[in-house]
């Protein structure tokens, strides 16, 4: 019996071939029936026991009409059991397929290789890229700045093992510029997780930004003319100062034209080291104010050391505003 199907399988082959060469030979669009492939897919359901060659491959081109209708309908192989993944190399499929369609399979484009599924549903890589596009699209249009995504990284396929299965995509990290990554949740029709993989994109975000719009020396300060905004793509310009707050001063030198980041500032210090400012000495029925040298940078209520200027003695004295500090 086994025997009797195979050579009906192969008689079907050799009289599509027969066929297609019947209708190559015609002239009146031999030219066009020269132009059609038949693309095979990366991965595909078989709905049936046998694999159909419309379920794993589809035309490319103009072919001559109601050849592939016919070609669509051919039974390939025995197709894998329910929910079951099979995966063909690419020379066990044109093994395959030559043993199934004879000459027409020398316009197969085959893939790396072809996983087949038994029933359900499943996404390949280009519609698993659409739907993360999309699901990012939404939401990056909240963010200030022109958000472009690239370099989607999805798996080859996503097999669900009932048509009322469902992909939910979820953020695995926060959305900020550069590498974006997510999770595709495989659901049952209770909400059950039936599998999870892995995703990412990256993002580029494009915002005018604080820059340098000089060369900024360590420890001087962010006055206005010493910035300017310029159009930068915050994936490389991580953690960029917004412009606002302040008073600040670098920590390192900034060059003409980079952005100024967050990790790069300080607030700018009331009583800056070097400069001249007034001690005052306080206490019980005692009020003294003399010139001294600040030592070191101080803040308000931070203790700092300071030099008389008259006696030439170092004190430590508390801030109280950028040209005083006080000892009690």
């Amino acid at each position: 019996m086994r025997s009797k199907e195979c050579r009906n399988r192969a008689a079907l082959a050799l009289l599509l071939g027969l066929a297609l060469a019947a209708l190559l030979a015609s002239a009146a669009w031999a030219k066009e029936a020269a132009d059609w492939r038949i693309r095979v897919k990366t991965a595909a359901c078989a709905k049936g026991q046998r694999v159909l060659l419309g379920e794993i491959a589809e035309a490319v081109g103009e072919t001559p009409k109601g050849l592939w209708d016919k070609l669509a309908r051919l039974e390939l192989w025995s197709a894998p059991r329910q929910g079951r993944v099979v995966t063909l190399t690419r020379d066990e499929l044109g093994r395959q397929l030559r043993n199934h369609l004879g000459e027409v399979a020398q316009r197969c484009v085959l893939p790396v290789q072809l996983q087949v599924q038994g029933g359900g549903l499943v996404f390949d890589s280009q519609a698993l890229s659409r739907e993360v596009v999309a699901f990012l699209t939404q939401r990056t249009s909240r963010l200030e700045g022109e958000a472009e995504l690239k370099d989607v990284q999805v798996p080859p396929a996503l097999f669900l093992q009932a048509e009322l299965d469902t992909i939910e995509i979820v953020l695995a990290g926060e959305i900020r510029p550069g590498r974006v990554p997510l999770l595709l949740l495989t659901k049952g029709p209770d909400g059950r997780i039936l599998s999870r993989a892995a995703a990412s994109v990256f993002m580029n975000l494009w915002r005018a930004v604080p820059c340098a719009a000089r060369p900024i020396n360590r420890n001087e300060p962010l006055t206005p003319e010493r910035v300017t905004f310029r159009r930068k793509n915050l994936a490389y310009a991580d953690n960029a100062w917004d412009g606002k707050g302040g008073p600040f001063r670098v920590l390192r030198s900034v060059p003409t034209g980079q952005p100024i980041t967050m990790d790069n500032l300080e607030p700018l210090p009331l009583v800056v080291k070097g400069e001249k400012i007034l001690l005052v000495y306080q206490g019980k029925g005692l009020h003294l104010a003399v010139k001294a040298l600040a030592l070191a940078d101080g803040g308000m209520g931070s203790s700092v050391a300071v030099r008389n200027l008259q006696s030439n003695k170092v004190v430590l004295a508390t801030v109280v505003d950028k040209d005083t500090v006080v000892v009690r």
